[in-house]
C-alpha cells in the first residue's frame, strides 16, 4: 500500500528549531502528525492524488508561536474595548471615547485599556476629575497597560460604593485624597473589580486574576456572551500564528468554558490553564490544583500548574524592591505572600509535582521566590520541575546565579522593557533610579548564563503580535551609554517563541519544532525573515496558520 501525505508544504524558507536539520524546503503532513521535512524532493515522493500541496512562496515557515504567558479571557474581553493606549491629555480622551460612543451607541459604560501611566499628563497620575471632563454622563474606567492600575470617573466610583474609599484587603488600594474621597486611582485586582463588576463583562473576564473559582449566579446569556468573546480571541490569536498559549490566569469557570468549546469542535489552538493561588487562601487548597490536571489532560486543554503573584508593577509602586524607589525611598512595594506562607505554598505544589510559575517583578520579590523554591528543594528533593519567575524586571547580582543552581526558567516579555516597545521610560526609570538600569530586564545575561529563556507578550498587557515582540528582543537598546546590551539574536528569539514555550510546559517530545512525528503546529509567514531589516519584522504577518494538521487561518489573499 502506497502512504501518500493529506498536505505537503513546498518552496518554503523553513526554520525546524530542530538542531539535526536547521533548514529545509518542504515539509509533509499526514493527519495530525509531520511525517517528513527535507528537500522538495524528499516530500514529493509521498505526494498522491489527494494531497493538499501548498506553495509557502519562499516565505519562512515555522513551527506555529507559543505564547508562553497571556490573559486569554481579559485578552479576548478587550478586543470589545476602547484602545487608549496612544491618548494623551484630556482632550485625545473625550475625542476618542465620543468617537466609540458614535460607533457604539447602545453603550451604558466604558472601559478603556492599555492606556499609560501618564495619559494625561507627565507630571503627575490620572484623576477622576480628568475622566469627568472627558466622559461626564456614563460610568468610565480605564485599566493600565499592565492591568495593575485602574481609573474610574466619579460616576463609576459612586455606583461601586467606593467613591470615599474602601477596604480591599492586603497588597490593594481605593486611593483616597486627604478630603477622604477617592481620587479615581485603583490600584491592583481587588480594587479595579468593584469597578469591573458593573462592566459590560461583569467583571467575569478578571476573575481568574483573584480567584481560583467563579462566583455563582452566572446566567446562560452571560456564559454564552463569555464563550463567544472567547471564540473571538482564540481566533485572533489564530490569526498572529500562534497555536498553543499558556494562560496566566484561570478558574474553573474559564476551564469549564474552554471545554465546551473543545467538545464542540471549536477550540482552534492548544491551551494550558493554571490554578490560581490567592495570597490568603491555605496552602492544603492547591490539592485542588492535582484534582484538575486530572480532569484536564489532553493535547488542547491542559490544567497542570499553579500560579502565583508575588507582587504588583513597579508604576504603581507594588513592586517589592530590595531597596526604597528611588523617588519614595522609605517604600519598598507591598508584599503580597509572607515568605512563610510563599514557601509552604511552593513546596506543597512542588511535592505534588505541580509546577509553579509566580509573577514577581522587582528584585525584591524575586529574591522571595528564589528562597521558596530553594526551600522546595531542600525539603523535596530536587527534580526536573521547571518551575519559572515571570517577568523578572529587576535582578540582584547576589541573586542572578541561583537562576542556573535552581534551574529556574526565566519568563520574559521583550515588549516590557521601558522604551523596548510599547511602555514608555518617563513612567519607569524615575522610579528605579539611575543605579538600578543595570540590573533591570537582564534577558540577554539570562540567556548566556543557561537559564532557559521563554518570550512571550502578557497579552492583554501588551500587543500579542510575536513578530512585534521579537523585532522589540532584537532591538533592544540600553537606555544610557555605557549601558548593558541585553538584546538577542534572531534566532534566539524565535526559539524563545517555539521551542523553549514547548519545552517549559513539558511538551518537547511533540510541539515547538518542525520534525516527523511531531504534532502539525505551522505559521507561514508572508515574507522569508532573512531577507527582512531587523527594524521591519514587525510587519511580517501570517497568512496561514495550521494547529493539529487542519488550517485554522488563511489570509484571503495567500
Amino acid at each position: 500500500m502506497t502512504i501518500t501525505a493529506d498536505t505537503i508544504i513546498r518552496n518554503g524558507a523553513i526554520r525546524t528549531m530542530d538542531a539535526d536539520r536547521p533548514l529545509a524546503q518542504s515539509i509533509a503532513i499526514i493527519g495530525n502528525r509531520i511525517v517528513r521535512v527535507g528537500s522538495e524532493a524528499e516530500c514529493e515522493v509521498l505526494r498522491g492524488p489527494k494531497t493538499q500541496v501548498i506553495d509557502a512562496k519562499g516565505a519562512t515557515i515555522l513551527p506555529g508561536f507559543n505564547e508562553a504567558h497571556l490573559h486569554i479571557f481579559g485578552g479576548s474581553v478587550s478586543l470589545q474595548q476602547l484602545p487608549v493606549a496612544d491618548v494623551k491629555g484630556i482632550d485625545e480622551l473625550r475625542a476618542r471615547i465620543t468617537a466609540w460612543r458614535a460607533q457604539n451607541p447602545e453603550l451604558d459604560f466604558i472601559v478603556g485599556h492599555s492606556a499609560p501611566y501618564n495619559f494625561i499628563t507627565d507630571e503627575r497620575m490620572p484623576r477622576r476629575e480628568d475622566l469627568d471632563a472627558a466622559c461626564p454622563d456614563i460610568p468610565l474606567l480605564i485599566a493600565s497597560a499592565d492591568h495593575h492600575t485602574g481609573w474610574a470617573n466619579t460616576l463609576a466610583l459612586t455606583l461601586a460604593g467606593i467613591d470615599k474609599g474602601a477596604d480591599v484587603g492586603h497588597g490593594s488600594e481605593v486611593v483616597t485624597g486627604p478630603d477622604g474621597l477617592a481620587t479615581g486611582e485603583l490600584r491592583e485586582a481587588p480594587a479595579m473589580n468593584r469597578v469591573y463588576a458593573l462592566s459590560p463583562s461583569g467583571g467575569r473576564d478578571q476573575l481568574g486574576a483573584v480567584t481560583t473559582a467563579e462566583d455563582s449566579g452566572i446566567t446562560q446569556e452571560q456564559r454564552a456572551s463569555d464563550i463567544a468573546a472567547l471564540r473571538e480571541g482564540l481566533a485572533y490569536c489564530a490569526r498572529n500564528g500562534i497555536t498553543s498559549i499558556q494562560n496566566m490566569d484561570g478558574n474553573y469557570y474559564q476551564l469549564d468554558m474552554l471545554r465546551e468549546l473543545q467538545a464542540k469542535d471549536a477550540l482552534p489552538i492548544r491551551v494550558r490553564v493554571p490554578y490560581l493561588l490567592k495570597p490568603g487562601t491555605p496552602a492544603a487548597e492547591i490539592r485542588a490544583a492535582a484534582d484538575w490536571r486530572q480532569e484536564f489532560q489532553n493535547d488542547f486543554l491542559t490544567c497542570d500548574f499553579v500560579k502565583i503573584f508575588a507582587d504588583g508593577v513597579v508604576e504603581s509602586g507594588t513592586a517589592v524592591l530590595v531597596d526604597g524607589y528611588t523617588d519614595a525611598p522609605d517604600h519598598n512595594g507591598t508584599q503580597l505572600f509572607s515568605d512563610k506562607d510563599l514557601n509552604e505554598a511552593i513546596a506543597f505544589a512542588d511535592s505534588l509535582g505541580l509546577q509553579v510559575a509566580v509573577h514577581a517583578i522587582g528584585d525584591g520579590a524575586v529574591r522571595q521566590v528564589l528562597n521558596a523554591y530553594e526551600v522546595a528543594r531542600t525539603a523535596n528533593g530536587p527534580r526536573d520541575s521547571r518551575h519559572r519567575i515571570e517577568h523578572i524586571e529587576l535582578l540582584q547580582e547576589s541573586d542572578f546565579p541561583r537562576f542556573a543552581e535552581l534551574g529556574v526558567v526565566a519568563s520574559m516579555q521583550p515588549s516590557h522593557p521601558p522604551g523596548a516597545m510599547d511602555f514608555p521610560v518617563e513612567t519607569y526609570l524615575p522610579r528605579i533610579g539611575r543605579e538600578r538600569e543595570d540590573i533591570a530586564f537582564r534577558t540577554r545575561e539570562l540567556l548566556e548564563s543557561g537559564v532557559p529563556l521563554v518570550f512571550s507578550s502578557d497579552w492583554p498587557v501588551s500587543r500579542l503580535e510575536p513578530l512585534a515582540s521579537i523585532q522589540a528582543a532584537v532591538n533592544r537598546k540600553p537606555w544610557h551609554d555605557g549601558g548593558k546590551d541585553q538584546s538577542v539574536t534572531l534566532n534566539q528569539a524565535l526559539h524563545a517563541y517555539t521551542r523553549a514555550g514547548a519545552w517549559v510546559e513539558f511538551q518537547e517530545d511533540r510541539k515547538g519544532k518542525l520534525a516527523p512525528g511531531y504534532l502539525a503546529d505551522i505559521v507561514i509567514l508572508d515574507a522569508d525573515l532573512t531577507s527582512v531589516p531587523s527594524d521591519e519584522l514587525s510587519g511580517v504577518l501570517p497568512v496561514m496558520t495550521i494547529c493539529n494538521g487542519k488550517v485554522i487561518y488563511r489570509d484571503d489573499e495567500f
